[in-house]
């Protein structure tokens, strides 16, 4: 019999998605950006020490150009990352509480059947709904904290899960919405936010010594796909513990 991992285990709460295809194509994805973003530094650099070498003012004003080219291009970078991330993290943990409420025996009212009760339960697991008091809101970061409690998969997940997942999905949501260059109130706030975090997962291109162009470092890029691997041995997890009977019993009858 072969052993399965706690990786193995967690794609029981998934259906068909071949999910470490995808984890290869974002990791090359990634490496080709660190690639084309290095090369440019190098080239930059030594467009640099040629111009000093030779007191060039054309060549100064060609590397003018080219750094000023490079922000652009890193936002394009940084883009193209949160791009890949954030919605890899989304469905993964959209995928989770779906296959957690679907191994579950979870019923609303005297009819399970129902339109009603079909559509809140469905909703429960659904992470894009945060429950408040009084209202029940669009809330991604809060309705996955919410779920990894109610399901008790919270001790298996990394600690740094709510920054983490504030981080990455405060970025996108920014982009999204602003592209490359922000209103200036945008990225003041955003800067203000980078403090509440670990220190080196954001940088930022400055203008008059004030924020400008805002990218993901690459520690932060580095740590998320850290983090979507712990969150999968998470996931792991929590299958051996609260359904490996049930599965091994279904697989039995098949």
């Amino acid at each position: 019999m072969l052993q399965l991992t706690n990786r193995d285990y967690a794609h029981f709460y998934f259906e068909d998605f071949d999910l470490d295809a995808q984890l290869i194509a974002i990791r090359g994805a990634l490496a080709a950006a660190r690639s084309a973003a290095s090369q440019e530094t190098d080239e930059i650099e030594a467009l640099a020490k040629r111009a000093n070498e030779i007191g060039s003012d054309h060549l100064v004003g060609m590397w003018t150009d080219e750094v000023h080219a490079s922000v652009y291009h890193d936002a394009a970078r940084s883009a193209a990352a949160v791009g890949m991330l954030a919605p890899f993290i989304e469905s993964l943990f959209v995928g989770i509480f779906r296959g957690i409420g679907k191994m579950g025996e979870d019923v609303l009212g005297h009819d399970s059947a129902s339109e009603r009760s079909v559509r809140a339960v469905a909703g429960f697991w659904d992470p894009h709904f945060a429950y408040a008091r009084r209202e029940i809101r669009d809330d991604l970061v809060t309705g996955i904290l919410q779920l990894s409690v109610a399901s008790k998969l919270e001790p298996h997940l990394p600690a740094d899960l709510k920054p983490v997942l504030e981080a990455l999905f405060g970025y996108r949501n920014k982009v999204l919405h602003n592209g490359f260059e922000w209103p200036i109130d945008e990225r003041e706030s955003f800067a203000n936010r980078v403090k509440t975090w670990p220190a080196g997962w954001f940088e930022s291109a400055t203008s008059n010594g004030r924020p400008w162009v805002w990218y993901l470092s690459d520690a932060f890029i580095e740590r998320v796909v850290e983090f979507i691997d712990e969150v999968l041995d998470a996931a792991g997890q929590h299958v051996r513990l609260h359904f490996a009977p049930e599965i091994g019993s279904k697989e039995n009858d098949a």
